[in-house]
């Protein structure tokens, strides 16, 4: 290699072409084709027999066959290479290599300039490319996301993190059947859309809505909104909503998955029906079974039939008429309301003779027709004898015949309410039929009795103990403390304003939250407690072992479970020697009073006697 660093390679001599395309020397690279010509100069040389490479390009000459040439590196500051002037003939001057590595030096900067412009409009295409490959990738999800939204069942809603709904798929705007408004202000959306609580009874309040629970921080699971749209159907959802966060831990907004559970709940609704269809006619069964059973142990069959009746219709009384001689019935039984000048229980019954030759009454017309005949205003209606009216204090009845193997009438039961009756309850013009069959073998059939008897113990409303077993169960209770000396108290509870409920909801609702209370109250009690209806909206409850404090927290616990939004007021009074259950029931209800004077819902203690 010769002095200078200039690196001498073997050559043949002769003219060598200007750059080629991975050489500098094109058109339009001015300054650096102007060195190649200041090269030539320099090293006495034509500017032909000159090249300036770029990087590690490779000489024109260098794959050919071997000549003489020389190579002047050139490189930046750091003495990185950038690349090199090629000689292609001997250098007349010895100087002149000298003179190429200044050239060389001064070249450095342009060639670093050069090779910085050209990785720019690299990076810069790269750049082009990649953003165009970022924005198809988006686009192509941003189809795949709409495509998979449109296609699935599920409503998709997506919020703000103030609560405004930004966007929602095609299945959450055909249910909430408008499109969205992400200018409605979120306390306005349930009102806007239709949007209600569990059962589509209440309107969902936004502070409830799935959307602003989660951007509370709640976890929604299975949360229900009842969307209710406008003309058309509604809809039961059930709803997962969760949060969205950035990387950075920003809160994004709110997303909610709706899935439309109307259909199985339907199922389930029918199922609910069925079971309790089924449960409603095993109820049924059991209570005919228990009414059979007294009818046939019962000392006269006729007056157990009229008490079978009675409850099983929940009425408040009964009366039997039968035939006696041609053209004529008369009361020969009956059950519940004493009639005029007779006490309850004493057997007797009001004298009535109807003439069934005329169907003058409704009486006559259901034992002729063999059919039942219902009159919700007996007052009004003018098929009615009016002796049943006055001597039983009848506002509503219903008159079921009695029919012998079906078709042979032998007799009519006037089943009577002394409250309105707008419309007799299927299953109980049901129960009539089906009874009225088997009380016409009443007399044939001893068995009959015994089921009667059970029947006669228990409230047909509510299914508790009535007032006859109480007094048997309580009279028990006091004779057993009276042997051990263990405590023994009785409390007497009472709806509160439950006529004031009745006379909002009806009849049918208030029985429906007697039998709801009924059944609550017995979850709180032992085995060994006696819980019984002691009329109307009134319980009372025998709880032996118990102190009148115990029995108060046993209360308290009651109360707590009255259902449907209802109160109760308890009164309590703890037995003491000398006293009957009469005495005790008497104390409690005292308390019970000055509950009732006190504001009602409280449990109220008996003072010591």
């Amino acid at each position: 290699m010769p002095d200078g660093g200039v690196d001498v390679v073997g050559s043949t001599g002769g003219a060598v072409a200007a750059a080629t395309p991975a050489r500098v020397g094109a058109p339009g690279d001015e300054e650096l084709a102007g060195a190649v010509r200041l090269a030539a100069a320099l090293a006495g040389v034509r500017p032909g027999d000159v090249e300036l490479l770029l990087g590690d390009a490779q000489c024109a000459l260098e794959a050919g066959a071997s000549c003489a040439c020389a190579r002047v590196p050139v490189a930046d500051a750091r003495g990185v290479p950038l690349g090199s002037l090629c000689l292609h003939a001997p250098c007349p001057d010895p100087a002149a290599p000298a003179r190429l590595e200044d050239l060389a030096r001064v070249l450095a900067p342009l060639l670093q300039q050069r090779c910085g412009a050209a990785r720019e409009a690299l990076d810069a295409g790269e750049q082009r490319t990649l953003a165009e490959l970022v924005t198809a990738e988006v686009e192509h999800r941003r189809e795949l996301t709409g495509a998979v939204l449109a296609a699935v069942d599920v409503g998709i809603l997506v919020a703000d993190p103030e609560g405004r709904l930004q966007m929602g798929n095609d299945t959450a705007i055909a249910w909430l059947g408008q499109p969205l408004r992400d200018d409605l202000d979120p306390r306005d959306q349930p009102a806007h859309y239709g949007l209600y609580g569990p059962g589509g009874r209440t309107l969902l309040t936004a502070r409830d809505s799935p959307l602003q629970r989660a951007l509370r921080g709640e976890d929604v699971t299975g949360a229900e909104v009842v969307i209710v749209p406008f003309g058309g159907p509604s809809l039961t959802t059930l709803c997962t909503a969760r949060v969205m966060r950035s990387s950075r831990g920003e809160l994004l907004g709110a997303v909610v998955a709706m899935h439309d559970v109307t259909a199985s709940r339907a199922r389930e609704a029918a199922l609910a029906r069925a079971h309790a269809q089924l449960a409603e006619h095993a109820e049924h069964v059991e209570a005919l079974a228990r009414a059979s059973r007294a009818v046939a142990t019962a000392p006269d069959p006729r007056e157990a039939v009229c008490e079978a009746v009675r409850q099983l219709a929940g009425a408040d009384a009964v009366l039997l008429l039968q035939p006696e001689g041609p053209g004529h019935l008369v009361a020969t039984a009956s059950a519940g309301a004493a009639p005029a000048g007779t006490a309850p229980g004493d057997g007797a019954h009001p004298a009535l003779r109807v003439d069934v030759g005329s169907r003058s009454s409704l009486t006559a017309t259901a034992f002729l027709d063999g059919e039942q005949v219902f009159a919700p205003d007996v007052a009004r209606h003018p098929g009615v004898d009016p002796r049943l009216a006055r001597s039983v204090g009848a506002v509503s009845a219903v008159w079921q015949p009695v029919l012998l193997r079906g078709d042979e009438p032998i007799g009519v039961l006037s089943v009577v309410w002394h409250r309105h009756v707008p419309v007799l309850p299927p299953a109980v013009a049901s129960l009539l039929g089906t009874f009225a069959a088997e009380a016409a073998h009443a007399v044939e059939r001893a068995d009959l009795l015994a089921r009667l008897e059970r029947a006669a113990e228990h409230d047909a409303l509510t299914g508790l103990a009535n007032r006859r077993r109480w007094d048997e169960a309580a009279a028990l209770e006091v004779a057993r403390v009276q042997r051990t000396g263990a405590p023994l108290t009785f409390a007497l509870v009472d709806l509160d304003r439950f006529k004031r409920y009745n006379d909002t909801f009806g009849h049918l609702e208030g029985d429906a939250l007697l039998r709801e209370f009924a059944a609550a109250a017995t979850r709180c009690l032992r085995e060994g407690d006696t819980l019984a209806r002691w009329g109307g909206e009134e319980f009372v409850l025998a709880l032996p072992g118990c102190t009148a404090q115990e029995a108060a927290r046993v209360a308290d616990r009651i109360r707590a479970v009255v259902p449907r939004g209802q109160t109760a007021t308890v009164g309590v009074a703890q037995w003491a020697p000398g006293l009957s259950a009469s005495d005790v029931l008497a104390r409690a209800d005292e308390a019970l009073y000055r509950g009732k004077d006190g504001g009602r819902d409280a449990t109220v203690l008996a003072p010591p006697p």
